[in-house]
């Protein structure tokens, strides 16, 4: 009975781990991906909480960023840039940011075109046409 339980936890445990590591991969391990901002600036709206309720003095702009990543994958994602005093990111601005398969992880900031690389600026004028 003890040879039991002890297989039985030894399994739980493994289980248990392969899906935490799962999910701390597609969650918080991020690759360098590239982006232009829309031509056109989002809506300025209000920031509300997850729980829905109006954050006071915050406001939020929804973008919808058309991501390239370092090793040439290309992933849609979108993202809120919220604050009190927050400024939208400049028309057809290239940004840089840290993703993952589920969020953006850290960023985006906007960087000059000769911090990207070459093959993948050519993939992001793509987009525009």
């Amino acid at each position: 009975m003890k040879k039991l339980l002890l297989t039985l936890g030894v399994l739980i445990l493994a289980v248990g781990g392969y899906f935490g590591y799962t999910y701390y991969t597609t969650t918080y391990q991020g690759i360098t991906a590239y982006a232009i901002t829309p031509n056109k600036v989002p809506e300025k709206t209000q920031t509300y909480s997850d729980s829905g309720e109006k954050i006071d003095g915050s406001f939020t702009y929804k973008y919808t960023f058309e991501f390239v990543k370092k090793n040439g994958e290309k992933e849609l994602m979108t993202y809120d840039l919220s604050g009190e005093n927050v400024k939208p990111f400049a028309p057809d601005t290239l940004v840089k940011a840290e993703i993952s398969k589920t969020r953006v992880i850290s960023g985006p900031n906007e960087v000059p075109q000769s911090e990207v690389p070459a093959k993948i600026l050519s993939e992001l004028e793509t987009f525009d046409e």
